[in-house]
């Protein structure tokens, strides 16, 4: 198994796609993996298992409510900054659509931009909560929730907020480099699923302890 460091993968990139493009499109590329492991760690401890939850809420349900409530929010925040505006102001973000306009093929240009504003669409509920209740403290919104609610929020919503950003991603990716990323994918063996495993088993032998004579 061959392991590139990130500036060999930097390279790679900008060595397909030009400089400008490429090394934008990294940067991004980088920020969707940091996001998809941030949502696996949340299903890993709150969305997959029932008796992970239990488990979790035995062990230090505050402690992991807060988690649960962090994980969430710094995916959504994540998913606002990839979709912003090219620019603010006079100050440039580096996101999404900041891909379109250094595609010189226009065909491809065409095809990026519709996806960038699927993913907008996509994403426009994360903008929401970002505005209202992440990011800033609306006063409408925290004076009175009831007259000035939040759009509903679901795990089936950001999936699919998720797999339009990776939807750009890689029709980009397989133009210049003829292939795509998994990123959904990623496997990390030092993750919750590690940390699940040694408190169930911390469990066990507590468990154990308390029933020896």
């Amino acid at each position: 198994m061959v392991t590139r460091s990130m500036d060999e993968v930097r390279s790679e990139y900008i060595s397909s796609m030009g400089q400008e493009l490429g090394a934008s499109f990294y940067e991004l590329h980088r920020k969707l993996v940091e996001l998809q492991v941030l949502w696996q760690q949340y299903r890993q401890l709150f969305g997959d298992d029932p008796d992970t939850v239990h488990l979790l809420n035995r062990t230090s349900g505050l402690f992991f409510k807060i988690v649960q409530d962090e994980l969430w929010d710094s995916v959504l925040l994540g998913v606002t900054r990839m979709t912003d505006p090219a620019t603010t102001g006079k100050k440039k973000n580096l996101t999404i659509q900041s891909l379109p306009p250094l595609i010189s093929d226009t065909e491809l240009q065409g095809e990026v931009q519709s996806l960038c504003d699927k993913a907008l669409v996509a994403a426009e509920f994360a903008r929401e909560h970002r505005n209202k209740r992440i990011a800033h403290q609306d006063h409408d919104y925290l004076s009175n929730r009831s007259s000035d609610p939040l759009t509903g929020i679901s795990r089936k919503l950001i999936e699919e907020m998720l797999t339009a950003l990776r939807a750009v991603l890689n029709r980009l990716d397989l133009h210049f480099r003829g292939g795509t990323v998994m990123y959904e994918d990623f496997v990390g063996e030092s993750g919750a699923r590690l940390l699940v495993h040694k408190l169930r088993e911390l469990e066990r032998l507590q468990g154990a302890v308390t029933r020896a004579p």
